[in-house]
């Protein structure tokens, strides 16, 4: 049951993956995928504080997100990221020790992002050992900001990454063929048990990193995946804005173990 401090981001989650939508069809949504313990009346009274925040938009058809909420989650997403940039810019992965962890905190994908790509894909390679991903779903590089795209073909000329996923579907094969154009070596499709419901993880050279996402973050990513029946029909703008929501947390811990990595790329090259 979530309370009703929480119905708010509930809200945008139900209207980032279907809009727009009746206030009655709203409640009725949070009553089944929440269960929530709050009245039709305060869910009501919620929609109209967010309309006048700015955060909804409403129209004969229903609520919708506002564009406008959008932007400027766009804008302190990018803010957000040039403060952590400068705050991990000390981070140097070849000053860990072995057996050493370092624990990171990122407020939605954009920055997890740049961290994945400007710190452990560039992680120090001398011996040129192949990068390893084990992930869920194939992460995409739609949405992402130019520093993304330009430094993913970097890390990709640096050294060979092959990128397992376990699941196998049209959309996820469709992500895998753009991150192949970008430089990638590898991307196998439907290796199970891979990745956890909540967590994938990276391996370059010593250094193990495992991401964890929050359970929302996670099911809205699996349907976004798994509900198109033709590639014609995914939906590109739910696809940006979940890419570009900076409400959810997420971690990545940074762990240097020769051994452990090398069972890794034993098991899955």
């Amino acid at each position: 049951m979530i309370k009703e401090e929480n119905t708010r981001n509930k809200i945008i989650e139900i209207l980032s993956e279907d809009w727009p939508l009746t206030a009655k069809k709203i409640y009725n949504k949070l009553q089944r995928l929440y269960g929530i313990s709050v009245s039709y009346q305060a869910i009501h009274k919620k929609l109209k504080q967010m309309t006048k925040e700015k955060v909804l938009l409403k129209n004969e058809a229903g609520y919708s997100i506002s564009k406008e909420w959008i932007r400027t989650i766009q804008k302190n997403t990018s803010l957000m990221a040039e403060r952590i940039e400068k705050e991990q810019k000390g981070t140097n992965l070849v000053e860990m020790k072995e057996g050493e962890s370092k624990n990171f905190e990122f407020n939605g994908i954009l920055e997890l992002g740049w961290f994945l790509i400007d710190k452990l894909m560039k992680a120090p390679n001398p011996e040129k050992k192949p990068g390893l991903a084990l992930w869920r779903f194939c992460y995409s590089l739609v949405g992402l900001e130019e520093k993304h795209l330009t430094g993913f073909k970097e890390v990709c000329e640096m050294n060979h990454w092959h990128m397992l996923v376990e699941e196998e579907n049209d959309t996820d094969k469709m992500f895998g063929k753009t991150l192949k154009e970008y430089g990638v070596k590898e991307v196998r499709f439907g290796v199970k048990g891979c990745a956890t419901k909540l967590s994938d993880k990276m391996i370059l050279r010593d250094y193990i990193t495992e991401i964890s996402y929050p359970k929302t973050f996670r099911r809205l990513w699996e349907i976004q995946n798994r509900l198109p029946k033709q590639l014609a029909k995914f939906n590109l703008g739910k696809h940006i804005q979940l890419m570009r929501i900076p409400n959810y947390k997420m971690t990545a811990i940074v762990t240097r173990n020769k051994k452990l990595a090398e069972e890794y790329r034993k098991q899955y090259l």
